[in-house]
């Protein structure tokens, strides 16, 4: 699967995703953007894995929240939704909005379990790191990119995101996540979005365009160690 990086602050729930939809090759279906956004209510919903139940399951969250508020769609989501997801779909979802009673708040599910357990929303803590790996230990060093120091987070993912998606861009995953012997290819691409979730709504905005095409797999770069890091873009 491609990748989902949230985060809180005070005031919102900042929220990245990239755009590549893949076959079963690994081979570009589409670029699209991989997040939808309520035009009524401050509620956004990002999706990885399978592209066409992700984006059923994001308009019925956001048809919910819409009718009945978020506090409430999120307590029907839990006890009459996802009880009847399919159990055989790589999918998930990362629900992020503003609730009536505790402000900006994030929640995700998906089928990181056995087949045996229910799907349930989790509650991913500050940060939600939704990204395949190679299993390594990471830390903002690994990435190149200094922690915030005070300055607004959605200053610091506009300047520091894409750092961090191209580190994850760089490492093979398998095709099937549940299957680690199946062909490892590079699965983030197509495009880099922000989304931040505020109460006064979403607003969705283009941070980069790599040079991924349809129809082909997503190719890296065999460049030294030294040169891997990203250059940032300085703030205005």
């Amino acid at each position: 699967m491609s990748g989902i990086l949230s985060a809180l602050s005070p005031d919102s729930c900042i929220v990245l995703t990239d755009g590549s939809i893949y076959d079963r090759d690994g081979k570009l279906l589409a670029i699209k953007r991989k997040v939808a956004a309520s035009n009524r209510v401050p509620l956004a919903v990002a999706a990885r894995g399978n592209f066409v139940l992700g984006e059923f399951v994001s308009a019925m969250i956001i048809e919910a929240a819409e009718d009945v508020g978020f506090d409430r769609m999120l307590a029907d989501l839990e006890s009459e939704l996802l009880p009847h997801l399919p159990t055989d779909r790589d999918l998930e979802i990362l629900v992020a909005g503003v609730s009536e009673a505790a402000g900006p708040m994030h929640r995700v599910f998906g089928k990181k379990r056995t087949d045996r357990e229910p799907l349930a929303l989790v509650d991913p803590g500050p940060m939600h790191w939704g990204f395949g790996s190679d299993g390594r230990a990471v830390s903002l060093d690994d990435f190149g990119v200094p922690p915030p120091n005070g300055e607004p987070l959605e200053v610091w993912f506009a300047r520091y995101g894409l750092p961090i998606f191209e580190f994850f861009r760089r490492i093979p995953v398998p095709i099937d996540p549940e299957d680690p012997n199946t062909d490892r290819q590079h699965l983030i691409g197509g495009v880099l979005d922000m989304t931040i979730v505020g109460r006064e709504g979403a607003s969705i905005t283009r941070l980069h365009r790599w040079p991924d095409q349809v129809g082909e797999r997503i190719t890296i770069p065999d460049i030294g160690r030294h040169e891997r890091r990203v250059p940032v873009r300085q703030a205005a």
